[in-house]
């Protein structure tokens, strides 16, 4: 086992060493979302917590190129808009009615990083399942009782995101 030299980067050089790996162990055993979700939380909270103290990587408003790494299937509120706009609780695909994917240029970049936290810490999380087979994960925030964000990750964007992230913060750390 090798050292540790400087945790804020190695972590994350780690984590996406082992994203990008491949984590046969966790699919053969269908544990893949549970791992990617530990990934995807250990990444947010690690890249998070630096740039609220340092500001430099994630700072400024969502661009194209962010965006990017964010999926189709994400409904946000803005003030004054009704929290029932958000999605059927009944589907499983998220029909956005609240705001457009494209209006996310409007919010920071490290508000998305936040909200994912959120999402996973208060353990506002749902399978998204199909064929008996959890296909993705339904993620949503709550602030005073009114849930604000939600996001449906299929596994697959779950990972990418987890890795795009890293990617973006080892990038200009």
């Amino acid at each position: 086992m090798s050292a540790i030299e400087n945790y804020r980067i190695d972590f994350i050089k780690r984590t996406k060493e082992i994203l990008e790996g491949g984590y046969k162990d966790f699919e053969e055993k269908d544990r893949e979302v549970t791992f990617l979700l530990n990934c995807l939380l250990g990444l947010i909270v690690a890249v998070s917590e630096n740039e609220k103290r340092e500001n430099k990587i994630f700072k400024g408003n969502i661009d194209n190129s962010f965006l990017e790494l964010i999926p189709e299937s994400i409904g946000f509120i803005e003030k004054g808009q009704d929290e029932n706009d958000l999605a059927n609780k009944d589907l499983t695909i998220l029909d956005v009615v609240v705001s457009h994917r494209t209006d996310l240029k409007r919010k920071k970049q490290l508000w998305f990083i936040n909200k994912i936290r959120n999402c996973i810490a208060h353990q506002n999380v749902q399978g998204v399942n199909e064929n008996g087979k959890w296909i993705g994960v339904r993620l949503w925030n709550e602030n005073a009782s009114m849930k604000d964000f939600e996001i449906i990750l299929t596994v697959e964007e779950t990972k990418n995101l987890a890795i795009a992230l890293a990617n973006k913060y080892l990038k200009s750390a």
